[in-house]
């Protein structure tokens, strides 16, 4: 299996294993042979519903196809804390625990703080269905349809009139790389049913996206860095060209922050 820091995730099996007291188990009372005695990989067979070979090949760093279920239940039997659950999902099969990006109301204080004091470049914050759950005041004056209720960027960009006149080159630029992101998410998150019922919404309303989703194949994972064409009341409908970035913050990996800069610099915007 993978290594992490110089450790084999075997190795850190084995530690936290080693650092419960059966007796504390209640799953086990009545079963632990002696007082004091550390859990045994008997036990987390037990505690986890899988025979005692099938744990010990995930201890022993045995490539199986271990589920996200056991892995899950392992890591309760364990008590392994939210970064050792992280740790064992990485290096066993290299992807972060189901629920990770778990829904959460509140913005981290930092990333709000940023987004509020973002006053020279437009910048939002969207979820993994691209729902606007917050926007700085440059943002709203730029795009105000980040201010009516309920505002996501795929429902706009690609059904909504205004967008096909304030994005320049709008199937080209727009539509083609929107529904290739869609695709991307949507086969990463196929459990997601927001994002399957969005990308049902966008195809059933509208013929044009339909044929392009038909005859197009393209994949794109995120817009970071794109150069695009604009015409927005805001600027008097002068053309600008302008480049969307795209962060992930650590403590809300379900979000993006994105910012949108000119590409030609400052100059008559």
């Amino acid at each position: 299996m993978e290594r992490v820091d110089g450790e084999s995730i075997s190795r850190l099996l084995r530690a936290w294993r080693g650092r419960i007291d059966a007796r504390t188990v209640r799953e086990l009372r009545g079963v632990v042979p002696r007082p004091g005695r550390r859990l045994s990989q008997a036990h987390v067979a037990r505690m986890t519903g899988v025979s005692e070979g099938w744990y010990r090949a995930l201890e022993a760093g045995r490539r199986q196809d271990f589920s996200e279920n056991f892995l899950l239940r392992v890591a309760q039997a364990l008590r392994l804390s939210e970064a050792e659950t992280l740790t064992l999902f990485l290096a066993v099969c290299g992807r972060r625990p189901p629920g990770s990006g778990r829904e959460q109301t509140d913005l981290p204080r930092g990333v709000k703080a940023l987004l509020e004091q973002q006053v020279s470049y437009p910048a939002y914050l969207s979820d993994l269905a691209w729902n606007v759950v917050a926007a700085n005041s440059l943002m709203g004056e730029w795009f105000p349809w980040v201010l009516r209720p309920k505002p996501n960027l795929m429902r706009w960009a690609l059904l909504h009139p205004e967008a096909r006149e304030q994005m320049l080159d709008w199937e080209d630029s727009c539509a083609r790389i929107y529904l290739a992101m869609l695709r991307v998410a949507a086969n990463s998150n196929p459990g997601n049913g927001e994002l399957r019922a969005l990308v049902e919404e966008i195809l059933d309303a509208d013929a044009d996206c339909r044929r392009i989703w038909a005859e197009e194949y393209d994949v794109v994972e995120h817009r970071d860095g794109h150069v695009f064409r604009l015409r927005l009341p805001y600027h008097g409908r002068r053309e600008i060209r302008v480049t969307s970035h795209v962060l992930l913050p650590i403590q809300r990996t379900d979000l993006r922050f994105v910012f949108i800069t000119p590409a030609d610099g400052w100059a008559g915007i």
